[in-house]
């Protein structure tokens, strides 16, 4: 039997349900491995209480006296203030004890990146909205080069983010209309976040949209599916679906969107054409499509790296033109949150993707 430790520092109920759900998922698909929690303290070590599940798949502590070997470690859960310096420390410590990484330091790093990432998905062909990159060093240029970006690319909306940091947290969006009359207030959302960090500003895409008859309003939609490779298989058959609050077009929690069941989106997903409303349903045929191309992210992302990234979050949404549904893909989470929110990513039962 195989041991992945996934080694966290922070909200130890959620490791456990994460815990429980690798497990249950690998009895199911006969992956034999087993999963265990390890805390990593304040003194850069590993505590020798560690998370894991008993025969009545119960999560719990057990106090060890030594440690189980680890074929592979996953990093999740660090405190968001600190999480790439407390990665790099662990990656350190597994790569000097040659234990494989599924979310290594370098890799995680780069899919931290949000422009290094959608310009390289780019370059290998991956639908990406278009976008650029503000730095502080070119402070006096912002204005000109947000200008030029707007005007050459045609682009009616955009969103303000940290090119650093997950979740959705400091997003912003705007119209271009907006800018063009309201150019100090932009400004000064992107000099707030380029005091402490590079700025990314990524065109709106996307013209599907969830309906909810309750809530009488049409919101922004964001799928993740989770990708993992423990073994020699590659798994894209989970994930969840954020949905916008109201009627602003950021669907991060953080914003006060919701996470919500793909079951329960199907019927209630609609796509804009000019300005009507149309309803859109997805098939099995379109959910394999979509995971074909999620595969190909997984591909294009780790196309030549030294170290793959092995497990990821990939946050995308839809288009629907010409009878066709293409996801245009956003962001990757290296260590991507919401796992405990999982549901089954088809209609017919389990589709895995393999090499």
């Amino acid at each position: 039997m195989k041991k992945i430790g996934i080694i966290y520092q922070s909200d130890e109920e959620y490791i456990k349900k994460i815990i429980l759900f690798f497990n249950i998922e690998c009895l199911k698909g006969k992956g034999n491995i087993e999963f265990y929690g390890i805390k990593w303290d304040s003194k850069e070590n590993f505590e020798r209480e560690i998370l894991k599940m008993s025969n009545n798949f119960i999560v719990e502590k057990v106090l060890l006296k030594f440690s189980p070997k680890f074929e592979k470690v996953l990093v999740l859960s660090l405190i968001a203030k600190e999480e790439i310096k407390v990665h790099k420390k662990i990656s350190a410590f597994f790569k000097k004890n040659n234990i494989f990484q599924l979310n290594p330091f370098s890799s995680s790093l780069k899919a931290d990146n949000k422009y290094y990432t959608i310009k390289k998905l780019e370059k290998n062909r991956i639908n990406v909205p278009k976008c650029i990159l503000l730095e502080w060093e070119k402070r006096g240029e912002i204005e000109k080069i947000l200008k030029e970006f707007l005007i050459k690319n045609r682009i009616e909306n955009f969103y303000i983010q940290p090119n650093w940091g997950t979740e959705g947290r400091e997003t912003y969006f705007f119209t271009s209309k907006y800018f063009f009359e309201n150019k100090k207030n932009v400004l000064e959302t992107i000099f707030t976040i380029l005091q402490g960090q590079s700025v990314i500003i990524k065109e709106e895409r996307g013209n599907v949209f969830f309906y909810n008859e309750k809530e009488k309003g049409y919101r922004q939609i964001v799928f993740r599916v989770l990708l993992w490779k423990f073994n020699n298989e590659i798994m894209t058959d989970y994930g969840f679906v954020e949905i916008a609050n109201d009627n602003l077009p950021i669907t991060s929690v953080e914003k006060e969107g919701k996470i919500i069941r793909f079951k329960d989106i199907f019927l209630k997903v609609f796509y804009r054409e000019k300005e009507e409303y149309k309803r859109l349903i997805l098939t099995s045929y379109d959910i394999d499509l979509i995971k074909k191309d999620v595969l190909n992210v997984y591909y294009a992302f780790n196309y030549k790296l030294k170290e793959l990234l092995n497990f990821m979050g990939i946050d995308f949404l839809l288009e629907f033109k010409e009878g066709k549904v293409i996801p245009v893909f956003l962001e990757i989470n290296p260590r991507p949150s919401g796992i405990n929110k999982l549901e089954k990513f088809d209609f017919e039962g389990k589709m895995s993707i393999k090499n």
